[in-house]
C-alpha cells in the first residue's frame, strides 16, 4: 500500500507548477438524476467531505480516518495513506491508511506500524518530503526515474500521486494516493489533494496545540497547584465551526472560501486566531479579492455565528440617506418619515455588521461612526435617546485608507479605530496556483444554475486564465466562465485573454509604480497623479539635499509636517535610494 521507490533518473512524474493540462472527465446534466456524478461534482462533495471530517478536531485519529475514508469514496483510488515523520528519527512511517477491499480506515497508533519506513529522499514518499513538492505519476515501472523496492512497493500498483502535508511552513508527511490501472490519476485529482493536504496540516497544527493544553494541565495537578485554573480549549456551539470558512458553502451561496496558496492560508490562520474575539478588523485589497467571504468567515467562525450578519455597501447609498440607514430614524424626522425604522446597526444587534467601502463615507457620518464604535450606542435620526447595542464590526475598503489619513479625507482617530487588526487579501495574480480551483467551482456552480451540461476547458484556455492578469480579480474570473459557460465562444475569450495581457505588460513596463492597483485602460486621472509624484519626488530630493538629508528641516522648508514627509518618501520610493546613501 506504501510508496517505496528509489530516485534513478529524469522521467515523466509531473510536479505541481509544471504546466496546467485540462479539467478531464465528461461532466453529466444535473437534472439526470439517473446519470452518474461528474467529476466535478464528486470534488465538491468530497470537499464537503473532508470539511465534516474536521469536526472530529483535535482528535487527530478520528479526522485522519474521517479523512482517507472521503478520499477512497469519492476519489476512485485503490489505496491511500498518510505518512508523517518521526521528529526523532527523521523517518517515514504510515499513520493511517486504508485499501480498496478495507470498509475502513486503520491508524497506527505509537509504534504498532511495522512496514518500511523511509528517510528523506528516499523512495517516492521520502523524496516528496525532503523536496517538498508533489509529484504524479502515470506509470511507475515505464518511469525511468524510479525503481521499484521489494519491501515498500505493492506489485500492483501503476500509478500514484505522493503530496506533502505541511505544518505553517514546514513538510512533516505525505499524502500518498495509488491505482492498479496506469494513467488512473490526472491534474484534477492532483489539484483537490493539494486542499486535503493543507487541511491535513491544519488539523495536525490544532492537536498539537490541545495535547500542548492537556500536558500543562497535566503538570499543574502534578504539582499539586489545586488552587490554579486548568487550562481549557475555546468552547464550540458548532462541530466544525473552526474550519467552516475553507470549502463551506455560505448562506445563501454567498460564496465559498477556497484557498491554495501560502498567503491565503497565513489569512486563514488569522481568521482562526481574531473570530472569537470582538476587536474591529480592517480587510483591505483590490476590487474582487473577496474581501466580503473574509469577513463572512470571521462572523462564521465566532460565537455570534447564530446571530445576524449585516452588509452595508457606504459606496451604494447618497451620503444624505447613508446615516438613516445605518442608524435608523423616528416617525416624523423628516419629510417622508412616516414611522419608525431601526437602523442596520440596531438589525445587527448581537451580531456582526460589515461596512463594505469604508473609505467613501463623508466626514460627519465618521464622527458618528467613531462616537459608535467607542461607546457602542448612538442615536436615531430625530431621535431623544440612546441606543445600546452589541455588535462586531468589520470593516472593508480597496483605496488606500491611509493616503486619505494624510489628506485630511479620513479622520485619523477613526482609522486607528477601526485598523485594530489589518487582513489585507492579496490579489488574483499573487496566487495563481487557486485559478484552477475556482474554474472547476464556477463551472459546477453555474451548470447547476443554467441546467447546462458541464464543459470541459482545454488547455490552451487555461493557459490563457493562468497567464491573464485578473484586474478583477476573483469576480472578472467568475464572470469569464460564466460567459464561457452560456455563449461557449471559446476562441473569443482566449483572444481577448491574450490582447489584456499584452495591455498590461506593456503598461507595467512603462512604469507602474510598485502597491498600486492595476488599471485595465489607460487613464489621464492615472497620468496626472504619476506626473505629480514625479514632480513631488524632485522636490523632496531637492530640499533633502539643501538640508544635509535632516528630515524635520527639509519638511520645514517644503512647510509640510514631519509625518507627511515621511509618507511622501514611502509614497514616492525614495527610501531605496536613501536607504542605498545610508541615509
Amino acid at each position: 500500500m506504501i510508496i517505496g521507490n528509489e530516485k534513478k533518473e529524469e522521467g515523466n512524474a509531473e510536479r505541481v507548477g509544471t504546466g496546467v493540462p485540462p479539467f478531464p472527465g465528461k461532466k453529466t446534466n444535473p437534472s439526470d438524476s439517473s446519470a452518474p456524478q461528474s467529476g466535478s461534482d464528486r470534488e465538491f462533495v468530497l470537499f464537503r467531505k473532508v470539511q465534516g471530517a474536521m469536526r472530529y478536531v483535535p482528535d487527530f485519529p478520528e479526522t485522519c480516518k474521517a479523512i482517507l475514508d472521503a478520499v477512497m469514496d469519492e476519489m476512485e483510488a485503490e489505496n491511500c495513506s498518510i505518512m508523517l515523520q518521526d521528529p526523532a528519527s527523521g523517518e517515514l512511517s504510515v499513520l493511517a491508511a486504508r485499501g480498496k477491499g478495507e470498509k475502513n480506515s486503520v491508524y497506527y497508533a505509537g509504534s504498532s506500524y511495522k512496514g518500511r519506513r523511509f528517510k528523506p529522499g528516499e523512495g517516492i514518499a521520502g523524496w516528496v518530503l525532503k523536496e517538498g513538492q508533489a509529484l504524479l505519476v502515470n506509470d511507475v515501472y515505464d518511469e525511468p526515474r524510479f525503481v521499484s523496492m521489494k519491501e515498500g512497493l505493492n506489485p500492483g500498483i501503476r500509478s500514484l500521486i505522493c503530496f506533502p502535508i505541511r505544518e505553517k511552513d514546514r513538510v512533516v508527511g505525505v499524502f500518498n494516493l495509488s491505482h492498479s490501472r496506469k494513467g488512473a490519476f490526472d491534474e484534477g485529482k492532483k489539484m483537490a489533494l493539494s486542499y486535503i493536504t493543507t487541511q491535513m496540516g491544519a488539523a495536525l497544527t490544532s492537536a498539537r496545540f490541545f495535547l500542548k493544553i492537556r500536558d500543562v494541565n497535566r503538570l499543574l495537578n502534578d504539582a499539586g497547584e489545586t488552587s490554579t485554573k486548568a487550562i481549557s480549549p475555546p468552547a464550540s456551539s458548532s462541530p466544525s465551526s473552526t474550519f467552516v470558512e475553507v470549502g463551506e458553502m455560505m448562506t445563501q451561496d454567498q460564496g465559498i472560501f477556497l484557498y491554495a496558496s501560502d498567503k491565503m492560508h497565513r489569512i486563514k490562520e488569522m481568521i482562526d486566531q481574531v473570530a472569537n474575539t470582538d476587536v474591529t478588523i480592517l480587510i483591505q485589497g483590490e476590487s474582487g479579492v473577496g474581501k466580503e467571504i473574509v469577513a463572512r468567515s470571521i462572523h462564521l467562525n465566532s460565537v455570534r455565528r447564530d446571530k445576524p450578519f449585516v452588509k452595508v455597501n457606504c459606496a451604494a447609498l447618497p451620503q444624505e440617506l447613508l446615516e438613516s440607514e445605518l442608524f435608523g430614524y423616528e416617525k416624523g424626522a423628516f419629510t417622508g418619515a412616516y414611522r419608525q425604522k431601526p437602523g442596520k446597526f440596531e438589525l445587527a444587534d448581537g451580531g456582526t455588521i460589515f461596512l463594505d467601502e469604508i473609505g467613501d463615507i463623508n466626514p460627519s457620518l465618521q464622527a458618528k461612526l467613531l462616537q459608535v464604535l467607542q461607546d457602542r450606542e448612538f442615536s436615531r435620526l430625530g431621535g431623544k435617546k440612546d441606543i445600546k447595542v452589541d455588535v462586531r464590526v468589520l470593516v472593508a475598503t480597496n483605496r488606500n485608507i491611509e493616503e486619505a489619513v494624510m489628506d485630511g479625507r479620513f479622520r485619523e482617530d477613526l482609522y486607528y479605530r477601526l485598523n485594530v487588526v489589518n487582513i489585507t487579501v492579496p490579489p488574483l495574480r499573487e496566487r495563481k496556483e487557486e485559478i484552477p480551483l475556482f474554474v472547476e467551482y464556477f463551472l459546477r456552480r453555474f451548470s447547476e444554475k443554467y441546467q447546462k451540461k458541464g464543459k470541459l476547458i482545454s488547455e490552451s484556455m487555461m493557459r490563457a486564465l493562468m497567464a491573464h492578469n485578473w484586474a478583477g480579480n476573483i469576480r472578472e474570473l467568475q464572470n469569464v466562465i460564466q460567459r464561457y459557460l452560456v455563449l461557449g465562444n471559446e476562441e473569443e475569450i482566449v483572444s481577448e485573454l491574450v490582447t489584456f495581457g499584452k495591455k498590461d505588460k506593456i503598461s507595467s513596463q512603462e512604469g507602474e509604480e510598485e502597491g498600486t492597483f492595476i488599471a485595465r485602460q489607460v487613464s489621464l486621472k492615472r497620468v496626472q497623479k504619476n506626473a505629480a509624484r514625479k514632480a513631488e519626488a524632485k522636490i523632496i530630493l531637492k530640499a533633502l539635499e539643501m538640508t544635509h538629508y535632516n528630515r524635520k528641516k527639509a519638511a520645514e522648508l517644503l512647510n509640510i509636517s514631519y509625518k507627511s514627509l515621511l509618507y511622501k518618501i514611502k509614497e514616492c520610493g525614495l527610501r531605496k535610494s536613501l536607504k542605498t546613501n545610508n541615509l
